[in-house]
């Protein structure tokens, strides 16, 4: 939209979403020694990978750990024990920390700060459950981005819950692939974990067609070709005619 706003033909603008290795990336990378390094062997796993920036709503996870806690400890069904796995460190880091003080989830919350992205995988592969809780700008003007982290997610063949904002809410379809929740509705997004916590098949089932999702339109070698196909589209049409000698 900004490129055709300043003047370009919008035959010649393409739009390719972010990519991901699905051979790093992928359902068979363990995560045991991670999960052995922080103690989460007998728990159910929700995990987040970023920066921290503003528009990742971290904090917005952390409040809905609070509240699924809270509700999971009414529930009499059995459930293993929540955990939160949030990798990565950032400038909203801070505020991070402070809200996990402030609800008391230091039991509940794991911070493993920086990582190495080789260590990537090995870490979604820990979790059980993938979230990219993303919020709007808070200057209200078009959110934009296209996270890499979500094609990770999908590459790894887990069970995701992203907020219905911008681009995830066009490659993601909900219930298909994923569970979308309302941008910053901590509430939606804590009943969306829980509900996955609980349901064992749809979290295999959103996991396998997000990993095949990735695999079929993600891949970075999917990716080239369609900028490849594009410039030959365009060569074609822009070729002069073909000049006959007689």
């Amino acid at each position: 939209e900004e490129a055709i706003g300043r003047g370009a033909d919008p035959g010649r603008v393409l739009v390719n979403p972010n990519g991901v290795d699905v051979a790093r990336y992928a359902p068979d990378v363990s995560g045991a020694d991670v999960r052995r390094r922080y103690g989460l062997e007998d728990a159910f796993v929700v995990g987040f990978i970023g920066t921290f920036g503003p528009w990742h709503g971290a904090e917005k996870l952390v409040e809905a750990a609070a509240a699924a806690c809270a509700e999971a400890g009414q529930d009499p069904r059995p459930r293993r024990r929540l955990r939160f796995l949030l990798i990565g460190d950032g400038v909203r880091m801070p505020e991070v920390r402070a809200l996990v003080e402030r609800h008391g989830l230091q039991d509940v919350v794991t911070l493993t700060g920086l990582v190495p992205q080789a260590d990537g995988p090995a870490h979604l592969a820990a979790c059980d459950v993938l979230t990219a809780p993303h919020v709007p700008n808070p200057d209200d003007s078009p959110f934009f981005g296209s996270p890499t982290k979500l094609f990770e997610y999908m590459a790894m063949g887990r069970a995701i819950v992203a907020s219905d904002l911008g681009q995830m809410g066009e490659v993601l379809q909900d219930g298909a692939t994923a569970l979308l929740v309302p941008p910053g509705n901590v509430h939606a997004l804590a009943s969306a974990i829980l509900r996955l916590a609980a349901d064992e098949p749809l979290r295999l089932r959103l996991g396998a067609a997000a990993r095949e999702c990735a695999v079929r339109e993600h891949t970075w070698d999917v990716h080239t070709r369609r900028i490849t196909s594009a410039l030959a589209a365009l060569t074609l049409a822009e070729a002069p005619p073909a000049q006959v000698l007689a």
